[in-house]
């Protein structure tokens, strides 16, 4: 077995990225755990010896994982529900115009989808040892190479990366577009907004971890609630009007693109292991998830409902472009405006946290163990610039957001999760978990390749026909 001198010589190899198996980051068995037979010798001592079942301690040129980075279950619980929850607030009323009871259905099914593939996915992290249950993975890209040794790394990097930048590229728009809307008459046009918008988001680069991202989720979930309770007590006060026949309705050309939404309201897979690897006690991580799939979908039916009764036909796709114009708007605005700051933190920082530590060629080992060094904040700035750049100059930017999303939202929420557990699993599966899996992934095939033409059809329209 290769001594402590040797493996830290080799920090920028490939076997410096295999995942670690024991609690002590230091120790001689940390070495490639699953591809030979010295790591196979390092998974039965860590499980004899007292194998890690809690966030792994990471370090970097000598420097550990401080317990004050680490989450706790409150902290998580807001990441989590972050994640589910945020601006699609403003959007899940316009699913229930375009489909109504069959919306409903859907989110239910997507919402237990969504979360059980969250969980099998973090499940994967983890392998039974003598019994023993061992975390020998650090992240969805660790989980995508068990899969695939030569290029499922990459492919879930590339995938993830490509869906984080295009998500976050979709808050600056909102910003820009709520500012042109709040002071129509300054001269400024949409792409001047965008850009002014986006300098908020500049003090992004300076996360350090997850536990200040979770002040910012704290922000994100309460503006969202601010925004349902202002939502609800406005329909009640037209509760005379309520009319529950309106949920029969269902419009097919429209129908499509609300599944899109819906799909994207529980896109959790992306934070999920990273969140659980943060945590202070990640034994708790589960029913955390499961209490904030729980709450955020009850959330989004009470306001799909209540909003399709109260202002169909006439729903818009945000929301609160549906409450009558005056100062109620203007405030009820204003939290949007904080609900697409803060809603922007978890997936940039993200985006940041798996890039550097991908173990990329041009990506060097430990490069952002200290993200306050001039190179790491000027790849963090330059990553900010990048979204905000897109959000303002590719025109009708949106359309293809959707294109792109439909391929890799749909397959990091279902398909890539339930194809890995069928994979690392296969072996101690009973044949219903395997039933389970192979339908989710031809649910989700069928979702991506209807969501594909939907956007595609979408795209062609507007770009070529100017029919948007």
């Amino acid at each position: 077995m290769r001594s402590h001198n040797n493996i830290m010589s080799r920090r920028g190899s490939d076997e410096e990225r295999e995942t670690l198996l024991a609690n002590d980051y230091n120790s001689p068995e940390n070495q490639s755990p699953l591809h030979n037979e010295e790591g196979q010798e390092a998974v039965e001592e860590g499980g004899k010896e007292g194998a890690f079942q809690g966030p792994m301690s990471e370090a970097v040129e000598g420097v550990e994982v401080q317990d004050e980075d680490l989450t706790t279950v409150c902290e998580a619980f807001w990441n989590i529900c972050n994640t589910i929850q945020g601006l699609p607030i403003l959007a899940i009323p316009y699913t229930f115009k375009s489909g109504g009871w069959w919306s409903l259905l859907a989110l239910v099914i997507i919402a237990v989808t969504s979360n059980y593939t969250s969980v099998i996915l973090v499940k994967s992290l983890y392998e039974e040892r003598d019994g023993v249950r061992v975390r020998v993975r650090k992240s969805y890209m660790d989980i995508g190479e068990a899969f695939w040794r030569t290029g499922g790394r990459t492919l879930v990097l590339v995938t993830m990366v490509i869906e984080l930048v295009f998500v976050s590229t979709m808050y600056p728009i909102l910003v820009g577009s709520m500012f042109n809307k709040s002071f129509p008459e300054v001269p400024v046009p949409l792409w001047g907004w965008t850009l002014i918008g986006g300098l908020a988001l500049l003090p992004n680069a300076l996360l350090k971890n997850l536990s200040q991202v979770a002040w910012t989720s704290i922000i994100t979930v309460l503006s969202a609630f601010i925004i349902f309770i202002s939502i609800l007590a406005f329909s009640f006060t037209k509760v005379n009007e309520w009319d529950i026949s309106y949920m029969n309705n269902f419009e097919a050309h429209e129908f499509p693109a609300a599944l899109g939404i819906l799909v994207a309201c529980y896109l959790a897979q992306p934070f999920a292991p990273f969140i659980e690897s943060t945590m202070k006690d990640s034994s708790k991580f589960i029913p955390t998830l499961n209490y904030a799939f729980l709450s955020m979908s009850v959330v989004n039916v009470t306001v799909g409902i209540i909003s399709d009764v109260t202002f169909y036909p006439e729903t818009d796709e945000v929301i609160t472009n549906n409450l009558p114009a005056g100062i109620f708007r203007q405030i009820v605005n204003a939290m949007a405006a904080i609900l697409a700051f803060t809603s922007y933190t978890l997936p940039m920082f993200t985006s940041f946290d798996i890039i550097e530590k991908s173990g990329i060629m041009c990506i060097p080992v430990g490069f952002g163990y200290n993200v306050y060094r001039c190179p790491v904040q000027t790849f963090r700035l330059g990553l900010v610039c990048t979204t905000i750049c897109m959000a303002a100059f590719i025109p009708k930017f949106t359309y293809l957001l959707a294109f792109v999303g439909s391929l890799t939202g749909i397959t990091l929420e279902f398909i890539f999760p339930a194809l890995f557990h069928m994979k690392i699993y296969c072996s101690s599966l009973r044949w219903y978990e395997f039933a389970l899996d192979i339908a989710v992934v031809f649910l989700g095939t069928m979702a991506m390749t209807v969501s594909l033409m939907v956007s595609w059809v979408s795209m062609y329209n507007c770009f070529v026909n100017r029919f948007c």
